[in-house]
């Protein structure tokens, strides 16, 4: 029997897929086997497979088009190599991947999955970058970055122990994996660039909402099948502090006719994970206007703890405090503040899971930057994350920015006075669904952003197209 199986799944990559099966036979280590799989190509797929269907080692396969995470599960099934590894058919690979990565599994025999770094190519299969993980164990504890769902190597025993793919999903089949994957084994990376992953206008993973929202989903039925710790009770809390910043973010400006303030309670409502609503405020008006709201309570805020000098832990704590009093103990509390119009009741969810799959202090929203930064040093201005050469992207360099919308922590990192915790999770969102209105800049951005790109459905809610 083989040591690896190696499978291609094939829809419409026909000028791409000679270059990914070169790139198998070429492997330095020969104890493998490829399948093919063609899902309902309509190019010249099978053309080019037609070569290679009497190869001793490759198996061709056709079936109509079911999908990738269905072929993932198809190639599962008639595998007969004790590790697995897909290719996708307009990626190619490193002549040492197979032979590196079983040589982990073989040596390593508490590790059930390794991937390793690789090189972005062009459509020409130009190197255009090379990216570099981050060191599991060593560099991140955390694993809340997933391993690429192709060129990672899995023990096949594994993958039947985890039920396989989550076939109700067209994207993102390694990123279920990889959730199920590191609640019970342990992941190993290899920091050498082993294959070469396209990036081209036809890419699966090239448009980030769908990404996004199939993650989303992906993170809900986890916490609902796996054999996780309860979900926290959560408290959303609406901090608003009139008369403290600009006009455009007071909680009754109007954005697309609706005032701030009733956007976000009604975002917050939307979500299923939350357990209870709070906006707490120094303005009797806002108070007054929040209690018209179903299951919305109010509380009064300190004038103390509405100057600019007040930390930003000494709001929620005075919240849960007073709460306290009233006998009501959440486990988790949301801050929802009303100058982020964009957020939903999904991206609230989303944290809410996040923190229960990754067990985190904290969970907040980010957007991913990927411009160059710096910093001005000793002799001007000094790269913060990347180099002078821009070839090499590390992982542990990437930036993060906070947009405002989600704050997510745990009782006990409140109670203990921080508003975040030492383990910070996160939720990433879209630019356009990050603006936080603290100009008159960002309000016309978010007028435009409302009036252009986002859809308003007759209930006033936006919708993005």
């Amino acid at each position: 029997m083989p040591k690896v199986t190696v499978y291609i799944p094939a829809h419409n990559y026909g000028r791409f897929l000679d270059a990914a099966i070169q790139s198998v036979l070429k492997q330095t280590m020969d104890d493998w086997e490829l399948i093919v799989i063609d899902d309902g190509s309509t190019d010249d797929t099978s053309e080019i497979l037609a070569p290679y269907g009497t190869h001793p080692k490759i198996r061709i396969l056709e079936q109509e088009n079911k999908g990738l995470s269905f072929t993932n599960n198809v190639a599962l099934r008639i595998a007969r190599g004790e590790y697995l590894m897909r290719l996708d058919a307009d990626d190619f690979l490193d002549e040492n991947i197979l032979l590196v990565l079983s040589h982990v599994l073989d040596t390593k025999p508490c590790v059930g999955l390794v991937y390793p770094d690789y090189y972005h190519v062009d459509e020409d299969g130009e190197i255009v970058e090379i990216v570099r993980r981050q060191k599991v164990g060593e560099e991140i504890d955390l694993l809340d970055l997933p391993a690429h769902g192709a060129c990672t190597m899995i023990r096949r025993e594994v993958l039947l122990e985890l039920d396989g793919y989550f076939e109700e999903f067209d994207r993102q089949d390694g990123y279920g994996i990889w959730l199920k994957f590191i609640e019970r084994h342990h992941p190993y990376n290899v920091n050498l660039p082993l294959f070469y992953y396209r990036r081209h206008g036809e890419s699966l993973s090239k448009s980030q909402r769908p990404i996004l929202e199939t993650r989303r989903k992906i993170k809900n039925r986890i916490v609902e099948e796996m054999n996780l710790p309860c979900k926290p009770k959560v408290l959303a809390l609406v901090p608003v502090v009139v008369g403290a910043g600009f006009e455009l973010g007071n909680p009754f400006t109007r954005l697309m006719g609706k005032p701030l303030l009733e956007r976000t309670l009604e975002q917050i409502q939307e979500a299923r994970s939350v357990d209870r609503i709070v906006v707490s405020s120094n303005d009797e008006d806002v108070l007054a206007y929040a209690k018209r709201f179903e299951g919305v309570e109010v509380i009064l805020r300190p004038q103390v703890l509405a100057r600019r000098t007040a930390r930003m832990a000494d709001m929620p704590l005075h919240v849960l405090r007073t709460l306290g009093e009233r006998g009501y103990v959440p486990d988790a509390v949301c801050v929802c503040c009303v100058n982020t119009p964009f957020r939903s009741g999904r991206h609230i969810d989303k944290a809410v899971d996040t923190m229960t799959i990754f067990n985190v202090d904290s969970v907040i929203s980010i957007t991913e930057d990927i411009s160059f930064f710096y910093r001005h040093g000793k002799n001007g201005l000094t790269p913060v994350n990347g180099s002078l050469q821009r070839m090499l992207r590390l992982e542990n360099k990437a930036l993060f920015k906070e947009n405002g919308a989600i704050y997510l922590s745990r009782v006990d990192t409140v109670q203990a006075g921080k508003f975040l915790g030492e383990r910070i999770g996160h939720i990433t969102m879209l630019p356009e669904e990050s603006v936080r209105i603290s100009s008159a800049y960002e309000f016309w951005l978010a007028e435009k952003i409302a009036a252009e790109w986002i859809q308003t459905r007759p209930s006033g809610k936006l919708t993005f197209v």
